[in-house]
């Protein structure tokens, strides 16, 4: 489902560089074993820890989540 975000701002060079770092880990992740709930955890604590994180961003991470791992359900979690 393609959805429209009006209120998106593009991403900055800092946070493409961001995105493009986190798609390698998940690629890699996902060939090496899956992606797992402690893998989802680390990744959401790194990027909640970023300076540049938005949710523009954060919605970047999880359509590539979506894309690697079709019919998956994740829960990026603050807590």
């Amino acid at each position: 489902m393609e959805i429209n975000r009006p209120n998106a701002v593009p991403l900055s060079q800092e946070q493409q560089e961001l995105l493009a770092h986190v798609r390698q880990r998940l690629e890699s992740m996902v060939s090496s074993h899956g992606l797992t709930a402690d893998d989802v955890n680390e990744l959401t604590r790194e990027l909640r820890e970023h300076p540049a994180l938005s949710s523009e961003l954060m919605q970047q991470v999880r359509d590539e989540v979506e894309r690697l791992l079709p019919g998956q359900r994740f829960s990026f979690d603050w807590d």
